[in-house]
């Protein structure tokens, strides 16, 4: 369940395939504050001050995006297939630190553009 009404942070952060009234409506019944990206249309373009609001937007979803994509994809994914609560234990306890240890290595590299 991703919008977890016991979760201590109340913002939502997607992009804008998720903006429109019907969706500020459920946030607002919710309790979440709304980081969800502005969208133009044709012959209605975004404002400066709307584009910058969406340049902090992606740098914050990239952050959380890189972490759900880096436990699925080349760290094995979500689920693993021990027999035994003490292996899947033992599994989360070498899997979690080696993440982060690859992300500190991604976050101080030389070629890292700022995020």
């Amino acid at each position: 369940m991703l919008l977890d009404p016991e979760n201590h942070d109340d913002y939502l952060w997607a992009d804008s395939a998720y903006s429109g009234e019907h969706f500020k409506d459920l946030l607002n019944l919710a309790g979440f504050e709304n980081r969800i990206h502005e969208k133009g249309s044709r012959n209605h373009p975004l404002s400066a001050a709307a584009i910058e609001r969406n340049s902090i937007r992606t740098q914050t979803r990239a952050r959380v995006d890189h972490v759900f994509g880096c436990f699925a994809t080349p760290m094995g994914g979500k689920f693993t297939k021990k027999i035994g609560l003490e292996k899947n234990k033992a599994w989360w306890s070498l899997k979690n630190p080696s993440f982060y240890f690859l992300r500190y290595l991604y976050l101080s590299s030389d070629l890292l553009v700022s995020i």
